[in-house]
């Protein structure tokens, strides 16, 4: 073989392989994309927080020390 068929059969199997990953990832996006619109999104409540049995001078004081080192930055 001479080197312009050896370059036209590399050429050949640059265009083949490309185009198969350029299909591939194509057909991945469109099936996350539809996927994604027939799923639907889990949400979830937030987690509830603990305030009985807390004492609300602690809570005061630790709101002071909030409020403090927010006006102080």
């Amino acid at each position: 073989m001479d080197i312009d068929a050896l370059l036209m059969q590399s050429l050949q199997l640059l265009g083949l392989g490309m185009g198969a990953v350029f299909i591939i990832l194509t057909l991945l996006i469109v099936i996350i994309s539809i996927v994604s619109k027939i799923v639907p999104v889990e949400v979830s409540p937030p987690p509830a927080l603990p305030t009985q049995g807390i004492d609300p001078a602690h809570v005061a004081a630790i709101s002071a020390a909030v409020h403090q080192y927010r006006k102080n930055r």
